[in-house]
């Protein structure tokens, strides 16, 4: 498949769906409906974090309560890590690393930097906007039909 790119990644998702499937299952036969499923917390004051995979990359929420009311609440999306800045020694970020060496067809109609973001990441289908580096012209603004 020639290395990273858009074909790989969009199949490395559909590849992972059955990995998924079955741990759904899993799941799914481990639930005991007779049990509770949430005890309301009887404390005050606390903090708290939680982690997952999401489909599109990982995603944290960070929260902290204070007489019995959020205080502060922290969320780190997918988003933010796949379109990532670069970092203070001046990393690429991971969509911006696989843009470098992109082939256009149309510099006029770049719509293949609407792919490889897209390939990252769904929820940038409507965000993914292209510039002329030396003109600052918007070439394209990529957004749902």
């Amino acid at each position: 498949m020639g290395g990273a790119n858009v074909l790989l990644r969009h199949f490395a998702r559909m590849h992972e769906f059955k990995y998924v499937y079955r741990q759904m299952e899993r799941c799914l036969q481990e639930f005991r409906l007779d049990e509770p499923f949430y005890i309301k917390p009887q404390e005050k004051d606390g903090q708290g974090w939680g982690a997952t995979e999401a489909i599109r990359g990982a995603l944290c929420h960070w929260i902290e309560v204070k007489d019995g009311k959020i205080a502060n609440y922290q969320i780190i999306a997918p988003t933010t890590w796949n379109v990532g800045p670069r970092t203070e020694d001046g990393e690429r970020g991971p969509i911006e690393e696989a843009l470098i060496g992109t082939p256009i067809a149309d510099p006029s109609d770049p719509v293949e930097v609407g792919h490889v973001c897209r390939s990252y990441d769904s929820c940038l289908v409507c965000t993914v906007h292209a510039h002329d580096a030396k003109t600052g012209e918007e070439l394209a603004r990529f957004k749902t039909a």
